[in-house]
């Protein structure tokens, strides 16, 4: 009797797998089954990282998290259609003895009929249940079809995300690093920093926004972090606006939009992680190296002010530091925390 409603689990699996597949591959956002995957994968290698004091573990997040991801999809589907199958005694028969298929042999049956190969080994005696192989064979196509459409774009957002983080590393280091090298070695100025990034900051908001779990990855080497150097472009951003009277470089307003939109997504991902949690608003940043570099400045008091109305971001930035374990000081005064740190 419970064999014959092992049906029931059986299509709740595969229609759970589907319906995961359609919102993480093609809606916007994280379908519930991945980020059930997804969090207990990234917190066992955060835990990893902090008990190790190596972060580059944190590296390995992608590769863990695609193939979690995927294995997850293909086991859930198989064992799915297994019990379909299995949930009917001689739905599956041996081609030669004609005996019942038994649950192994279902299982390696629906197997191959998932990745099309069609051995022929074991066959569905019944037209219903040949209907439903063709239907398992569908399902195995379509599972192959997302897996690739949900790698490739990830590809893609970390060339796009390793190209920024460069870009920013090569600018900069660190927040006011990227103003004064902008205003004295760049030929675009503080343009550099806005319209001239705005098409790649707005391609990677699009990107974030479509696919949220792409703030768990991390990158192994300083120079790619994102999560270090986008805070630092971000910090920058707001030291232009509310610290540098009369600069006001072409496309400013959005590119700050599109770093505050990436924070937010990132909010939205991370929402358990401690360091929400644990990011206290940054204190005003030191603007003793604009002095020295000869650029005008608001009255410090002003910009404290001003400051303290984006306080929500810089808390957003600073927590997103915090998970890729840079510490704010390593955005503020990164030369100040190499010397230190060594």
């Amino acid at each position: 009797m419970l064999r014959s409603l092992l049906w029931l689990p059986g299509a709740l699996m595969v229609v759970a797998v589907l319906l995961d597949l359609i919102v993480t591959c093609i809606q916007t956002g994280e379908g519930r089954l991945s980020h059930r995957i997804h969090r207990p994968l990234y917190s066992a290698l955060r835990a990893a990282a902090h008990l190790t004091g190596r972060r580059a573990l944190l590296s390995w997040a992608a590769p863990l998290l695609i193939t979690g991801t995927l294995t997850a999809w293909t086991l859930l589907t198989w064992l799915g259609w297994t019990l379909i199958f299995w949930s009917q005694p001689g739905a599956l028969v041996g081609a030669e003895s004609g005996q019942p298929a038994t649950f192994v042999a279902s299982f390696y049956f629906v197997g191959y009929t998932l990745s099309t190969l069609g051995l022929g080994e074991i066959i569905a005696p019944e037209p219903f249940w040949r209907v439903m192989t063709d239907v398992a064979a569908i399902n195995g196509f379509f599972l192959l079809t997302f897996a690739i459409t949900f790698v490739v774009p990830v590809a893609q957002a970390r060339g796009e995300r390793r190209e920024l983080a460069l870009l920013l590393h090569r600018a900069g280091p660190g927040a006011q690093a990227l103003i004064v090298n902008a205003v004295h070695d760049h030929d675009h100025g503080l343009r550099s920093l806005t319209a001239d990034l705005q098409p790649l900051l707005n391609r990677l908001d699009a990107t974030h926004l479509n696919s949220p779990y792409l703030h768990r990855f991390h990158d192994h080497d300083r120079q790619d972090a994102l999560d270090l150097h986008l805070p630092a472009l971000g910090e920058a951003l707001l030291i232009i606006q509310g610290a540098l009277p009369g600069q006001n470089p072409p496309g400013l307003r959005r590119a700050l939009a599109s770093v505050d939109s990436l924070s937010r997504t990132f909010e939205r991902t991370q929402a358990r992680h401690p360091a929400l949690r644990d990011a206290a608003v940054p204190p005003p940043p030191d603007l003793t190296p604009l002095r020295e570099a000869g650029l005008a400045l608001s009255p410090d008091e002003d910009f404290r002010e001003f400051l303290h109305t984006h306080a929500a971001l810089r808390s957003r930035l600073h927590a997103m530091a915090l998970t890729g374990e840079w510490r704010w000081d390593q955005i503020a005064a990164p030369q100040e925390a190499d010397a230190a740190d060594s």
